[in-house]
């Protein structure tokens, strides 16, 4: 088990032109959801703020690349199986092309999908992310007027 008290992880929740949002499938031999649906995503590591940990993960599990900003959807704390706990936070993200999807070894499948198709894949409960995003993309509205940017601060000096 990881010496740390928590992890916090960050999933890019990615839409296309039609709306329709990019889920990855898990490997069978995972220990924590296999087989499931679930956004790109995964550990902020070191010094990374969010945007950077997104844009890596997002390029590693995808090779996609993020657009900058992003839009905050949900965070939830969630006890892992091992007893480490994460903090997660969930983003609409934008980015460059759809096209040339390479999924990771983490991976064995995706799908472009809608909140109507989550009762027909096993997915890690992704509805309200789904809900959110179809909601704020049916809305008309300038995403760019939501989107927030991280920054870093060093406060030792």
């Amino acid at each position: 088990m990881d010496s740390k008290l928590y992890f916090v992880t960050v999933v890019a929740v990615i839409h296309d032109t039609n709306g329709r949002i990019l889920v990855l499938k898990r490997r069978d031999n995972e220990a924590i959801y296999p087989s499931m649906y679930t956004f790109p995503g995964g550990k902020i590591e070191g010094f990374e703020n969010v945007e950077e940990a997104l844009y890596r993960e997002v390029l590693e599990e995808t090779g996609l690349k993020l657009k900058t900003g992003k839009i905050l959807l949900k965070d939830k704390t969630i006890m892992r199986p091992d007893g480490q706990v994460s903090q997660s936070f969930s983003y609409l993200c934008e980015v460059e092309s759809t096209e040339n999807i390479l999924i990771s070894d983490d991976f064995t499948d995706y799908k472009w999908v809608r909140l109507n198709d989550l009762p027909n894949i096993s997915h890690v409960g992704i509805e309200e992310e789904l809900e959110k995003s179809e909601k704020i993309l049916q809305s008309g509205i300038d995403l760019n007027m939501l989107k927030t940017k991280s920054v870093k601060a060093d406060l030792r000096k």
